[in-house]
């Protein structure tokens, strides 16, 4: 696939919103977007150890690649999507995205080659067969794959090489089921922290499926985030994230309506910057932590 680049002018994002004395994070402004890219609704962000940053958007293209300091050196995937959503970059390089209306997780190189697809292209499917609606995927340590399958109401499990291994969910209320598998993340001991929107709450599991904890504190979970302080939650319902420690307990929240608009699916850097999309706002912004 060719890459298609830009020289156009970028614009500076200059505003920094107000944070209170409470708040754990606190905002650095915005990742600045190229002026003659007509951006969409902004769904995820990923970034790589070298801190080059990959931007999904409901635009065209759909992809957006930007250097460490944030200029623009590649777009690519444009009529390739119908609803993009999540975005992954795995230990090799590779990136993953999600589209829930063509039911698919595509794998690319880093230059835009699809060498991987989990699910079948513009079909839905269940249990082995394919995907329905997937939102988001996280890869643990051996380099397995799980899928938040939102239409199925499961996360799907797969080999690197994106075999079928198994599932667990289902629809309800009860611990270990779904009424959206929305956002995911993993931490270091491969726990696997699924956004259960719709029913409030983040569920964490082993990487085998096992329940092990609910946590209700931080309201109507889209996306979630895994950090050094604890894990991110961002409520699009309310506009508002919530830093949680590894109990399930809030130390702390922020954003209105006015300064975080419809917060979604993040990342972090290596510095600990902490870019969280923001699908109204169409925007990417920028968090550090509190001093």
């Amino acid at each position: 696939m060719r890459n298609v680049f830009w020289t156009g002018t970028i614009i500076l994002a200059a505003m920094v919103t107000m944070a209170t004395a409470a708040d754990p994070f606190v905002s650095k402004g915005f990742v600045p977007l190229p002026a003659d890219i007509e951006i969409g609704a902004m769904s995820a962000v990923a970034v790589d150890g070298p801190d080059r940053v990959y931007v999904l958007h409901r635009g065209e293209p759909p992809l957006l690649v930007l250097d460490g300091k944030h200029r623009l050196v590649a777009g690519w995937g444009k009529g390739e999507f119908k609803t993009v959503h999540g975005l992954r970059v795995d230990a090799r390089g590779n990136v993953w995205i999600t589209d829930n209306a063509l039911h698919i997780a595509r794998r690319y190189s880093r230059e835009g080659t699809v060498n991987l697809t989990l699910g079948q292209t513009g079909k839905a499917g269940a249990g082995a067969a394919g995907l329905r609606s997937p939102d988001d995927l996280v890869i643990d340590s051996r380099g397995l794959i799980y899928v938040a399958d939102a239409g199925n109401k499961r996360i799907a499990k797969f080999d690197g090489d994106g075999k079928y291994l198994s599932e667990w969910g289902g629809g309800g209320k009860e611990p270990g089921k779904f009424s959206t598998a929305h956002g995911l993340a993993i931490d270091d001991r491969d726990r696997i922290y699924v956004a259960d929107r719709g029913n409030n709450r983040v569920q964490v599991f082993s990487n085998d499926g096992q329940f092990l904890a609910e946590w209700t504190s931080a309201g109507n979970p889209f996306g979630l985030l895994v950090t050094a302080e604890g894990l991110i939650v961002a409520d699009g319902d309310a506009h508002r994230l919530t830093l949680l420690n590894f109990e399930g307990k809030s130390l702390g929240q922020w954003g209105t309506p006015e300064t975080l608009k419809l917060p979604h699916l993040m990342a972090q850097g290596t510095d600990g910057t902490v870019y969280v999309t923001e699908v109204n706002g169409k925007r990417i912004q920028l968090f550090q932590r509190a001093k």
